[in-house]
């Protein structure tokens, strides 16, 4: 997969390819468990991250806005390079989506915004979990995260949804 594919995709066309991967892989919830997850990442947000059992901010600084197009296109590039072997899919989602054939048919990525898929291709690394104050937040399994593809990643969906771009 040459990443230069990835970086031509428009922002609609990003999020289509990453709904069609998560599709393939069978991690595409339904619209009420997806609009779900997008208001626990929302609230997750702007809570301190844990990383390996230790609770700081953890996420490189983002500076300027994160376009939700961009973050698609960086989270495939993560997935790729952290899953060789779905590259293979992401090729195939790219030139489906190049001719038209879009997301799949169950909802319309763009209504439920596109936290919630980044979060389902992260969900072995990333996780949300309720504290016992009931309040969302990222628990994250990575060393060194702030130096990481990972960190800055994790650092442009909270920016995301903290006012650093739009949904």
């Amino acid at each position: 997969m040459n990443v230069s594919e990835l970086d031509a995709l428009t922002d609609e066309q990003a999020i289509a390819v990453l709904a069609l991967v998560l599709d393939h892989e069978r991690r595409l919830p339904d619209l009420t468990r997806a609009r779900q997850l997008d208001v626990q990442i929302s609230e997750a947000a702007g809570e301190p991250v844990e990383v390996d059992g230790e609770t700081g901010p953890g996420v490189a600084a983002i500076d300027g806005t994160v376009v939700p197009g961009e973050l698609v296109r960086d989270t495939l590039k993560y997935l790729v390079a952290a899953k060789p072997e779905v590259a293979p899919v992401v090729e195939r989602a790219t030139s489906m989506t190049r001719q038209g054939m879009g997301a799949p048919s169950r909802f319309d990525p763009l209504t439920v915004g596109v936290g919630a898929l980044v979060v389902l291709v992260l969900q072995t690394d990333v996780q949300l979990e309720r504290t016992t104050a009931g309040k969302w937040r990222f628990k994250v399994h990575k060393k060194a995260l702030s130096d990481s593809a990972l960190g800055k990643l994790l650092g442009k969906l909270i920016a995301t949804y903290t006012g650093g771009g739009g949904q």
